[in-house]
């Protein structure tokens, strides 16, 4: 390690000094990477050696050319309101080094919205960007890189790693825009955690009844009965359900009675879980009973004080303040977007005040809140057209999916982060489990949040080993603190996921989700899927707060509004991509 700190100070100053002496001169463009010659690149030798190539050979890297070109900084725009790792992570640092390459990041502040609209309208945006779901407008513009040229002539390891997705990645269009980053599996599936939908109920309710709720009713009877016996939590007055609804994040209130029918997260309509073959049968999925009766609930438990009318205008920085005091009992979300609120109780050790998940669902109806990980195809990265040098950027996604630097972004240093033990198993040493459990500290010090940047591996590696350290089995328990190690005992669960009812994850038809779809603007489509949503927004929240003895007429009312979308033309276009995605897969 030493070692490596010597080559990353050493390197950062040249760095310096280069940058210093070109300050009275315009900044340059730099000159696009040639093209490879097809033939075997050989790493230089003795005194020949770039700094670059001495660090991967130190820390047991593969050989990438990258390291003999000029520095070059690339510009990445992520939808997330978070932070940029600690400037002196050795880890990111280090493949900076090795690749000559920088990126500069940007977070959203503000509504992600409007942050599109701003980019669109100047057509100025970083180099490249995600928007999860949101780059529909991006796709539409004009403004992306088609890749898939230059990902076949100049990324063969990325190519190779995208190969079962291929046909699919192209998503509809004639080019490939978008470099999926969240939904590209290899080897073994580990779950040893849920980071979807879930109802969350904090660990302090379960240990207070020693048991897990059956089902939605008595979830919202455990939460009052902790209500009323503990009315403040450490000075702050509790509160029992949270219920996020703002802007894209709406899905906090839109989704939970999709998941009560037994229906995974397929978005705007979905399709009979029994029979995936008929895709014909996609039906919206607003105008059920089952849906009626969740509303109906959330407006019972209002009147009974467990929901309050301040969470439905919640912003969601607000809403992750809120989750932070430790005050809330529960909520249906996703792990993924409300996580980062828990880091402050993480690194106060309340780990009592975070939370298991439950897959609650109506009478008779399996659970299908387990996924297995699923190829979406709009959930990666796009790439500026005006980009200055897009091979150079693909030759560094390239070296990023190599299996020995993913090792190195998702599990860190070997011999300082972990280590193969008899069995060849990857293990942590003790304070390395302890460290990483704040999600700061590891921004500072480990890769993983490249790692989660960039296109990358999922599941497990060649050698059976879990690709992050999370999804190891033996290495999850290990890392589990002591708190949560009595607790899950006294529950009889050995892993996050225990308290789910739902067994194994469910494996989905290649058309799923729908919500991973894209509607041409202006289409009939894309207008149906607005006007849906406008009536959401404007009907779901009301019918939480209304008067008890309204709440029918304004379901109606609210039925009414929906006939008025067009859901017609949404599901037609939904069933036309289904169908093409089926095609694209062949069958």
């Amino acid at each position: 390690m030493k070692k490596l700190i010597a080559l990353l100070v050493v390197s950062m100053l040249i760095i310096g000094v280069l940058a210093a002496c070109s300050n009275d001169t315009p900044e340059a463009t730099p000159a696009p990477t040639p093209a490879p010659s097809g033939t075997t690149v050989t790493p230089p030798e003795g005194d020949d050696k770039s700094e670059g190539q001495l660090l991967a050979e130190e820390l047991g890297l593969p050989y990438t050319p990258l390291s003999e070109a000029a520095p070059i900084t690339f510009t990445y725009f992520d939808r997330s309101p978070r932070t940029a790792p600690g400037a002196n992570n050795p880890i990111i640092n280090a493949i900076e080094v090795i690749t000559n390459t920088k990126i500069e990041w940007e977070f959203l502040v503000g509504e992600l919205e409007q942050k599109i609209g701003v980019m669109l309208a100047s057509g100025d945006w970083p180099d490249m960007a995600f928007f999860g779901g949101e780059a529909g407008p991006f796709l539409d513009s004009g403004l992306v890189l088609p890749l898939q040229d230059l990902i076949t002539d100049y990324a063969p390891n990325l190519r190779s790693h995208y190969d079962p997705w291929w046909n699919l990645m192209f998503y509809g269009r004639p080019d490939l825009y978008v470099a999926e980053i969240f939904g590209t599996p290899v080897g073994t599936q580990y779950v040893n955690e849920h980071w979807g939908t879930a109802f969350w109920l904090q660990k302090a309710v379960l240990e207070h009844f020693e048991r897990a709720p059956a089902n939605l009713d008595e979830y919202f009877d455990f939460i009052r009965g902790y209500m009323e016996a503990y009315p403040t939590i450490d000075g702050v007055p509790t509160i029992g359900f949270e219920i996020l609804t703002d802007g894209w994040r709406r899905f906090c209130i839109d989704n939970p009675p999709m998941f009560m029918a037994g229906y995974g997260n397929w978005g705007p309509a979905a399709v009979d879980q029994f029979n995936f073959d008929d895709v014909t049968g996609v039906s919206t999925r607003w105008r059920n009973d089952w849906n009626k009766a969740y509303y109906k609930k959330l407006n019972d438990e209002y009147h009974l004080g467990t929901i309050s009318r301040e969470t439905l205008t919640r912003s969601f920085d607000d809403y992750l303040a809120t989750l932070a005091s430790g005050a809330v009992l529960g909520m249906s979300d996703q792990l993924w977007n409300f996580n980062s609120g828990l880091d402050p109780l993480r690194a106060e050790g309340r780990w009592e005040r975070t939370y298991l998940p439950l897959d609650f669902t109506n009478p008779g109806v399996t659970p299908n809140y387990l996924d297995a990980r699923e190829f979406t195809g709009n959930n990666g990265i796009i790439v500026n057209r005006n980009i200055s040098d897009p091979v150079r950027l693909i030759q560094y996604w390239d070296y990023l999916i190599q299996e020995d630097v993913q090792r190195f972004l998702s599990w860190g240093i070997e011999g300082e982060h972990w280590f193969y033990n008899d069995a060849g198993r990857i293990e942590r040493p003790q304070d390395q489990r302890e460290l990483q459990r704040e999600t700061r500290w590891k921004d500072d010090n480990m890769g993983e949040f490249l790692y989660n940047a960039m296109p990358k591996m999922q599941g497990s590696f060649a050698d059976g080993n879990a690709t992050v350290p999370g999804e190891q089995p033996e290495e999850y328990l290990a890392g589990l603190t002591e708190y949560d190690q009595e607790l899950f005992g006294k529950l009889g669960i050995k892993n996050q996921t225990g308290l789910m009812s739902g067994g194994v994850a469910t494996v989905w038809p290649v058309y799923y989700p729908f919500w991973s779809m894209s509607y041409e603007a202006g289409s009939p489509a894309e207008l149906a899927d607005q006007r849906i949503t406008d009536v959401n927004t404007r009907y779901l929240s009301a019918l939480v707060v209304a008067p008890a003895d309204g709440f029918d007429a304004l379901w109606d009312e609210y039925q009414t509004a929906l006939e008025g979308t067009g859901e017609q033309d949404l599901l037609d276009e939904i069933v036309r991509q289904a169908k093409e995605r089926l095609a694209a897969f062949g069958g």
